[in-house]
């Protein structure tokens, strides 16, 4: 140990063969030794080591000694017989250590290696031991063997049986088991999520090509609109520029005519200063004579105001002298009434201090005498009370004694073996059928599992084929789309071109364009520009000899007729040229690649690109598609119902799969509950036979025991006697606390009298002194007054005087303000006339400084426009670059127009990219990963299905090791009980010199659940339990089952702390005896903390705790043997 509570220092306990004892003082730390023990073996509530929390079990630290942050415990191990667990298997020594730090926790490690607290703990159980084993009896051991229930009794023969370690193995297969079913039925219920999710992402799927689609051609037409947006914006900027720079050329004529206007202006301005600073000084000496008027005026009302004061302060100055002489009276009359009451009050105290202290003498002897009743009085009630507990204490048992039997006579009334063999019976029968239906369960199930991969895999085909159906039908839509856009455009002009109704066969387009050219553009009927009449010009042309007629290649557009009728087809263009010169007026030739030899001369070179013949093929393209898009949406339409279908046919397999499921996880679970009905069953028969018979044992015992009880009852005599003592003595004492009572009365009278006398005398000495006070301050008072009162009447004289040399300066300031007063009123008109023409100029100035601004406002507006117009086009640009990650040159590549001129109004364009939108947005939202979430989906459908079967066949074998691990818990406590029962017998015999005893399996027909209820005679006594026998019965009896146990399933070692504290001598000396005894037999090592000198002198090594400097433990050690060996050689 090093670190752990009281041992700062490193000490080393050699726990060897024999008897080890361990010795000391009380507190000096032997039972920390113990818990050491306890606590490297894996003790983990901090309460069992009488602490709050575990960092408790570290050095504390003492007045001389720093804190430890480290405490460390190791326990070294013999594993030569290698029957440790496999893990740890593998060395013949192994060393435990447990080390805990400060606020980090503990730590285990085996042989240095880091180990679970759980392996150390089985490691310690499946040796028969452990940090709770009964082998190691603490403080308080005995009384809770003696004190526990019968139920907690069960853990010795479970130390008995070593099946410590096979209940925690139990308990953690029910845990495994128990979530394992609860995983499965979260599997199920993950993959019936999962199917629906991966239907769901099925139908995503096709929506997400439609999607696409939709969305290129958006994005088609967001690049047109974009397009003619950056050629109005560059337009607008030019404008804007422009008017910028008329508007800098007037704004700088009117600059110069505001500029000459403000020269005259600041002329004049120059001008004013020196008149106003000539008004301002005439004015100035004007204001400073008013103001000195006003100020005489002032001085002689603030003299009238100073006079009525001085007035008023003499007047109250006498009525103050009045008061206090009143005062100086007063103080007198008090001074001499507080002089009397202090010479009274000191003659009551003198009078009343002997009384209190003869009441108080009094007081005491009466006090004495009560002391001496009431301690009569309470042994009077004392003996009382022991009769009555005595009679109380007999009753109850007899009560208990009857209660007991009758419940022994009722409870065997109540077996019925009949009954139970009936049950085992029929629970077999259930078995038998429970079996039988898990096993159709099965069967239905496999043939559904199979039946679901079959629909699978046609659900599935039938998706692909729909998905790929789908595919061509919305790759033919966007190219129906991307035509009828593009017809759709035209010129711009809202006519429908003739070349919309005309059909051109044998691939005549690049012929039929080069001919007629722009005006296959042009309407039929009627048009806004040009059209083709209806009724033409009929010519009886013919198409020139050696050619084949265009005009049969061409159907439909009658109006066409006429100009077609001329026009002939060659192979090539040599053959056109050399036809040329021959040709009449109004005839033409041609080729199928294209060009124009007219009559006239006029010729155009094949290869020339003709936005005709492609408006003409794109036309026909587009019947074509048509057509082959109703054939593809009527098949879709088919391959659609199939894949509904198919989806049907798998819902209901899926949901034919999880009932079969669910079936046979039910009737699995049936057959479990049935095999355990039947084990069940039959414990109880056969527990109900061996309780029959205790039974009918128990019922005899009681029945004697009542029997003794009653008769120890009818010995008890009358209390009469000893409850008339006890109420004389109550008289005597009341009648003494009662004097009592009247003689506290009179001493706390007196008492009383002379504290209200002394308070008093105090109070009237304060009062004495602050009367004198005020007499003395009444006196000081009064002079001053006086003196205050003769300066009053100077200051009143001085006052009086000074009215008459005011009126003198008044009169000569009237003069002089006159004089001031009308220099001031030139100057002050010189002034007006300045400013008068000052305002003028002002005027001027400001109509052309308005004229100027309204100039320069129309050129900021202008500059407004054109940064406007710069903004929009960067904001275009900025738009083409978000929406479409290009600049604008490369707009008309994405648009797909060769020509922006030829663009339609924005208006136009905006409605067809929010038609678009729309299309889009009815579509609503879209997963475009659907097709690879569905596959992930599907492959994670198939990984949970194969963990659903390994954890069926996990819970398979949880469910056989648990029913194992019963069988065996129950066979082994059996046996062990048996062995124990007779151990128990024999040592309870030695400890006691004789007598009877025996153990009992209560409360359960299951041994893993029932009781222990221990039952002892000893010599001269008769059977009865535990807890009725007396303190040291109670701990031979505890030690004798404890030592049952270590003879069934010897430990290796065995701690006992002060067992021998409650016996005396004789029993200390069998209890040492049969310790003896049990170290011969078995290999258990013991080590006794004792304060018995008998017991140390049995031991055959002590170890010395000690505590040299406080609250530090040191340890020291004998070898008692070695010790004999070398007095007796030295005897020798």
């Amino acid at each position: 140990m090093a670190g752990f509570k009281s041992f700062a220092e490193s000490a080393e306990v050699d726990i060897e063969t024999g008897l080890t004892g361990i010795v000391g003082p009380n507190g000096c730390g032997k039972s920390n030794i113990v818990e050491g023990l306890r606590w490297v073996m894996g003790e983990s509530n901090a309460r069992q080591m009488r602490g709050g929390e575990m960092d408790d079990v570290i050095f504390a630290g003492t007045d001389t000694r720093p804190a430890r942050n480290l405490a460390e415990i190791t326990l070294l191990l013999d594993n030569s017989d290698r029957s440790a667990p496999s893990e740890f298997n593998n060395d013949d020594d192994l060393e435990i250590t447990r080390k805990i730090e400060r606020g980090k926790g503990s730590s285990y490690f085996v042989n240095t290696r880091p180990a679970r607290a759980k392996d150390v703990q089985l490691l310690f159980a499946d040796s028969a031991t452990g940090a709770r084993s009964s082998g190691i009896v603490s403080q308080g051991r005995i009384g809770a063997i003696v004190g526990a229930r019968p139920t907690d009794r069960r853990a010795l023969l479970e130390e008995a049986a070593n099946i410590r370690g096979l209940h925690a193995r139990r308990h953690e297969a029910e845990l495994r088991l128990k979530g394992a079913e609860t995983n499965l039925e979260r599997l199920d219920d993950v993959v019936a999520g999962l199917i629906e999710q991966r239907d769901s992402l099925k139908k995503q799927a096709r929506q997400a090509a439609r999607y696409r689609s939709v969305a290129d051609r958006i994005r088609k037409a967001e690049a047109q609109l974009l397009l003619a947006r950056w050629h109005a914006a560059e337009q607008a900027l030019a404008d804007a520029a422009e008017t910028l720079r008329t508007l800098q050329l007037t704004t700088a004529d009117h600059t110069q005519i505001a500029a000459s206007h403000a020269t005259t202006r600041a002329e004049l301005a120059a001008k004013l200063p020196p008149l106003r600073e000539t008004e301002v000084a005439r004015a100035a000496e004007y204001q400073r004579l008013a103001i000195s008027r006003d100020e005489l005026d002032r001085e002689e009302a603030r003299i009238r105001d100073a006079l009525e004061r001085a007035k008023d302060q003499q007047h109250r100055i006498t009525e103050d002298i009045e008061r206090e002489a009143s005062l100086r009276t007063d103080a007198s009359s008090a001074i001499d009434r507080l002089t009397a009451e202090t010479a009274g009050l000191r003659t009551t105290i003198d009078e009343a201090a002997p009384q209190q202290e003869s009441a108080a003498s009094e007081l005491a002897t009466i006090r004495a005498e009560q002391d001496i009743a009431d301690s009569a009085l309470a042994d009077a009630a004392g003996r009382v009370r022991a009769a009555e507990s005595t009679r109380t204490a007999l009753s109850g048992r007899i009560t208990d004694l009857r209660s007991r039997q009758d419940a022994a006579r009722a409870a065997l009334d109540a077996i019925s073996l009949a009954e139970l063999q009936q049950a085992a019976g029929t629970a077999h029968s259930d078995l038998e059928a429970a079996e039988a239906r898990n096993a159709a369960d099965v069967a239905r199930l496999t043939q559904a599992e199979s039946a679901l991969a079959d629909a699978q895999n046609a659900a599935e085909s039938a998706a692909t084929i729909y998905r790929e159906s789908d595919t061509r039908t919305t790759r033919l839509q966007a190219e129906i789309d991307a035509l009828g856009y593009l017809l759709a455009a035209g010129d711009g002009s809202g006519d429908v071109p003739i070349a919309d109704s005309l059909t051109v066969l044998d691939s005549m387009e690049q012929a039929l364009t080069a001919c007629l050219s722009e005006e296959l553009s042009a309407p039929a009927g009627s048009g806004d520009v040009s059209y083709w009449r209806s009724a033409g010009a009929q010519h009886d042309l013919e198409p020139p000899e050696g050619t084949r007629p265009l005009a049969d290649s061409v159907i439909g557009a009658p109006e066409l007729a006429s100009t077609l009728a001329g026009i002939g087809v060659v192979d090539t263009p040599g053959q056109a040229q050399f036809l040329q010169d021959s040709l009449r007026p109004g005839q033409s030739v041609t080729t199928q690649q294209g060009g124009l030899w007219r009559w006239d001369g006029f010729v155009r070179r094949p290869g020339a690109q003709d936005s005709g013949a492609e408006r003409i093929r794109q036309r026909q393209r587009l019947e074509t598609l048509e057509a082959e898009l109703a054939k593809a949406a009527t098949e879709q339409n088919r391959l659609s119902a199939s894949a509904s279908t198919a989806d049907q046919a798998l819902a209901e397999a899926r949901t034919s799969q999880t009932g079969a499921r669910a079936d046979a996880a039910e009737s699995n679970t049936s057959l479990s509950t049935a095999r355990r009905a039947e084990e069940s069953t039959k414990l109880r028969l056969s527990a109900a036979e061996e309780r029959a018979d205790e039974l009918r044992t128990t019922a005899a015992t009681l029945g004697d025991d009542l029997a003794s009880a009653e008769a120890e009852a009818a010995a008890l005599g009358d209390d009469a006697a000893l409850q008339k003592g006890e109420a004389d003595a109550r008289q005597v004492a009341e009648a003494v606390r009662t004097r009592v009572a009247e003689a506290m009365q009179a001493e706390s009278r007196f008492a009383e009298a002379v504290r209200v006398a002394s308070d008093r005398l105090a109070s009237a000495a304060t009062e004495t002194e602050a009367w004198q006070k005020r007499l003395v301050g009444a006196e000081n008072r009064v002079g001053e007054m006086k003196t205050r009162l003769a300066e009053g009447e100077a200051e009143i004289e001085r006052l009086s005087a000074m009215p008459d040399a005011l009126a003198k300066q008044r009169d000569a300031l009237a003069d002089t303000l006159q004089t001031a007063e009308t220099v001031r009123q030139q100057a002050a008109d010189d002034l007006r006339r300045a400013e008068t023409e000052l305002a003028a100029a002002e005027t001027a100035q400001r109509e052309a400084d308005t004229t100027l601004a309204a100039s320069r406002e129309q050129l900021v507006r202008a500059e407004g426009t054109r940064d406007f117009a710069t903004e929009t086009r960067r904001v275009v640009e900025e738009q083409i670059s978000d929406k479409l990650d290009c600049s604008p040159d490369g707009l008309a590549s994405i648009a797909d127009i060769e020509d922006a001129t030829s663009l339609p109004e924005v208006t136009v364009l905006e409605d067809r990219v929010h038609r678009l939108i729309r299309e889009r947005d009815t579509i609503g939202p879209v997963n475009l990963r659907a097709e690879t979430e569905m596959e992930e989906v599907a492959a994670r459908i198939e990984s949970i299905e194969a963990e659903q079967e390994d954890l069926v066949a996990a819970i398979e074998k949880l469910r056989a090791a648990i029913s194992r691990l019963n069988r065996q818990g129950r066979e082994q406590l059996l046996n062990s009980f048996a062995a124990v029962n007779n151990h128990f017998k024999d040592l309870f015999k030695v400890l006691f010199g004789g007598g009877t005893a025996e153990l009992q399996l209560t409360e359960s027909a299951d041994p893993l659940e029932a009781g222990l209820e221990i039952l002892a005679q000893p010599p001269g006594k008769r059977l009865q339990s535990l807890s009725l026998l007396s303190g040291g019965e109670q701990a031979l009896t505890a030690l004798a089952i404890i030592f049952a146990v270590f003879l069934t399933n010897p430990a290796p070692i065995c701690v006992l702390d002060e067992v021998d504290a409650p016996l005396d001598d004789t029993n200390v000396a069998r209890f040492c005896d049969l310790l003896r005894d049990i170290a011969g037999k078995t290999d258990t090592r013991f080590m006794v903390i004792t304060h018995h000198r008998m017991t140390m002198a049995r031991m055959d090594r002590l170890f010395g705790v000690t505590m040299e400097q406080r609250g530090i433990s040191k340890l020291v050690s004998v070898d008692l043997q070695t010790a004999e060996r070398i007095r007796d050689a030295a005897v020798a």
